[in-house]
């Protein structure tokens, strides 16, 4: 299930000299998204450790509202994979588009920074989809 995680528009200062958005800025801002959907689900610290399959699609500009939608897709013994899309509704137009995408894959830790079992700090009130992946 898709979930918006994060939103906001692009600004003046967020842009590269070519008038696009810095393609550094969309990666925090997806990683953010990605660690707010890894939360929903466990209790213990975690680690973007991979980024794969990253696509910059078509460029955002200045005033255009940007939107995260994340999708856990798998989880693994100490690591969950996480589908993010970055959605943009143009300031002129207001036509809606993708415009990036990616998979994070984050790692869940001990306070020793160790890695751990997921099954061993899920929420008690994770959805029903997630629940399933396990």
């Amino acid at each position: 299930m898709k979930d918006i995680a994060l939103r906001g528009r692009a600004y003046p200062t967020d842009l590269n000299p070519s008038g696009t958005v810095f393609g550094g800025w969309i990666m925090a801002k997806m990683d953010k998204a990605a660690s707010i959907a890894v939360d929903e689900i466990v209790v213990a610290d975690t680690v973007t450790v991979s980024v794969t399959d990253l696509h910059f699609l078509k460029p955002i500009r200045n005033g255009d509202i940007v939107t995260i939608y994340t999708e856990i897709i798998g989880i693994g013994r100490s690591s969950i994979k996480i589908d993010v899309n970055v959605m943009v509704r143009c300031k002129q137009s207001h036509d809606e588009y993708s415009v990036t995408d990616a998979i994070f894959t984050f790692v869940t830790l001990d306070e020793e920074g160790k890695s751990i079992d997921v099954r061993d700090v899920i929420r008690d009130d994770i959805d029903e989809e997630i629940r399933a992946i396990l």
